[in-house]
């Protein structure tokens, strides 16, 4: 697929699954008020690798399971079950819209990383829109103030490992199905859950608190596939900026389940990161584009039958 139409297509694609995760996040929050992070994590991630895997069974495609075993799938696998530990984690005490605004400079740790381990270069604007989106991190956090809360530095760390599992990503080999890999990422979390269960007392389940982990369960599955498949054979750089979607939905799920809204200066945080990103994504947007010689797609095995890769 030519590079603007596969980036088009994994922008649709990063608003969708940055939609979902918001509504995941939900459920979470919901069920955290009866059961501990590692409790949500392991169950959550059984459920979600039990109907992933009798998927592919029933699509006769079992086999695909073998792709799990791939170094890159394992550490995508790996990266994303801390991920989500410190996110729960975070949004026991923090609202989902603080957390999910913080997670915003992804897209501008994609970048910086990109300069200090890839080469890339980029101009004086593209730095100043990595310094504001820190700023408008601490903004949000508060450090040195009576508001600071330790908890608010989870999400930060969650945003750092996610450039680096992007990265990952997007060198997994199209030959691996992107359910295989929201298989491997569903199995790991719920062993870190169940390893968690060592430190953590666990509750029993009421129906409530089940339904919310089903939810939970079919928004991972969701989440998770649109945005891998948004990275596969597109460039992080270009697609990350569009995770801008999600905080809308958290500040609106925040203030109509919860009844938290940010205070001022948080809003005004938020708005400073999601500018950043948003005249970082207009720069690689507007910047000219190099005509490439046409590539033979590769063939990748999917799920559900033969398709064409990115």
């Amino acid at each position: 697929m030519h590079a603007s139409l596969a980036n088009r297509r994994g922008i649709l694609l990063m608003i969708a699954g940055s939609s979902v995760f918001a509504s995941n996040d939900a459920f979470s929050k919901l069920a955290l008020a009866h059961i501990p992070p590692s409790e949500i994590l392991a169950v959550r991630g059984a459920m979600a690798a039990l109907m992933l895997v009798a998927y592919l069974a029933w699509k006769g495609q079992f086999s695909a399971l073998r792709y799990c075993a791939d170094k890159r799938v394992m550490l995508r696998a790996s990266a994303e079950a801390c991920i989500a530990m410190l996110f729960i984690t975070a949004i026991a005490t923090m609202s989902i819209a603080d957390a999910t605004a913080i997670l915003q400079v992804v897209p501008l740790v994609t970048m910086a990383a990109a300069v200090m381990f890839f080469g890339a270069r980029i101009g004086r604007g593209m730095w100043v829109a990595v310094a504001a989106g820190f700023l408008g991190v601490t903004l949000i956090v508060k450090p040195g103030s009576s508001a600071f809360d330790a908890v608010a530095l989870l999400p930060l760390g969650c945003a750092f490992l996610c450039s680096f599992r992007d990265f990952v990503t997007g060198r997994i080999g199209g030959h691996v199905p992107t359910l295989v890999v929201t298989i491997a990422t569903a199995g790991i979390g719920m062993m870190l859950g169940f390893a968690g269960s060592t430190v953590e007392p666990w509750a029993a389940l009421d129906l409530w608190t089940f339904g919310y982990l089903v939810g939970g369960s079919v928004t991972l599955i969701a989440g998770h596939m649109l945005t891998i498949a948004a990275f596969r054979g597109t460039d992080p750089s270009t697609i990350s900026p569009f995770r801008y979607a999600g905080v809308v939905c958290s500040v609106a799920l925040s203030a109509t389940l919860f009844h938290q809204m940010p205070d001022l200066v948080s809003i005004g945080g938020i708005a400073v990161i999601l500018a950043a990103a948003l005249y970082t994504m207009h720069q690689h947007m507007s910047a000219p584009k190099v005509a490439a010689a046409p590539v033979k797609p590769a063939v990748v095995v999917s799920a559900e039958e033969p398709h064409k890769a990115a």
